[in-house]
């Protein structure tokens, strides 16, 4: 008789299996509404800032001879990630074409939490002392010179400081040693400015709270692929110079995000929530009298 109960008991436990899936989302990729890039000098062509690559890191001109300082200030918008929400995990992606100005190991690299709020316009390319402040570094990464690639600082902390109310002004990639010229540096989109696909992003993960209500749909606009047989930007001349696509601060763009923002996928509706709970409770109850006649 007992062991009539072991198929009943595994068939309830399925049922409440499939009325209560996990409320964690897929990932979710935010992409940069404004980021601009700059460095301390004169890069002898081009320009010194740039809104599309973005450099970071120091290092010591192969021309000049001086210390050059190299930052990227980039903002994402949060605006599609829901109240109330626990934060798993949060990644920063940054595809890193170009690195010099020469071989380098050990070249640590970190995400700084921008403390205050700025815009493209305001940062002043000639003037370091006016480049907005950082906090304390949240994250490091050894981009070393090798093979263009995708890395990954592990941002959650900050990001869960924003949605628990601390301010956004966004995140900057930097040298893990502000004053130090060792580590050389690293140029994210420096050879495919035009290439959306290496848009640097957030990828977050989160799971909902129990009581959450989705919000209607909203349409998206996922970045365009890249044309066929275009071709990435060259590296420009003289081997000082960083940036020279010519390129101006514009207006800031509406963020771009992916997936679509409509119902998070996996999200369980209310009503076979309380159809487990209904399964769940009248398997217990069969379970008990059977137990019972069996005695």
């Amino acid at each position: 008789m007992k062991n009539s109960r072991l198929p009943i008991i595994i068939l309830f436990i399925c049922i409440a299996a499939v009325a209560f899936p996990t409320l964690a989302q897929a990932p979710v990729l935010i992409y940069p509404d404004y980021a601009v890039g700059v460095l301390s000098e004169d890069p002898g062509s081009g320009q010194r800032w740039s809104t599309s690559v973005f450099p970071f890191g120091n290092y010591v001109g192969p021309s000049s001879g001086n210390d050059v300082f190299c930052r990227t200030y980039i903002h994402f918008p949060l605006n599609v990630i829901p109240t109330g929400v626990t934060v798993q995990a949060a990644r920063l992606q940054v595809y890193v074409d170009d690195f010099g100005p020469g071989p380098a190991t050990n070249a640590l690299m970190a995400v700084y939490p921008t403390a205050i709020a700025w815009t493209v316009n305001g940062v002043d390319w000639n003037n370091v002392a006016a480049w907005p402040p950082l906090g304390g570094s949240v994250a490091t990464m050894d981009v070393s010179s090798a093979a263009p690639g995708w890395y990954t600082w592990d941002v959650t902390s900050l990001v869960q400081g924003w949605l628990g109310g601390s301010p956004n002004n966004g995140l900057t990639l930097a040298a893990a040693d502000l004053a130090s010229t060792a580590s050389n540096f690293s140029a994210a989109r420096r050879l495919s400015a035009s290439d959306p696909a290496t848009l640097p992003y957030l990828e977050i993960i989160y799971t909902l709270p129990a009581t959450f209500t989705p919000p209607p749909p909203q349409p998206t606009q996922p970045p365009q692929p890249t044309q066929p047989g275009e071709q990435p930007q060259p590296t420009p001349t003289p081997q000082d110079a960083l940036f020279g696509f010519g390129d101006q601060p514009t207006a800031t763009p509406g963020p771009i995000l992916l997936p679509d923002t409509g119902r998070p996928e996996g999200l369980t509706p209310p009503w076979l929530l309380l159809i487990g709970l209904v399964a769940v409770g009248a398997g217990l109850i069969f379970c008990r009298a059977r137990w019972k006649r069996g005695r």
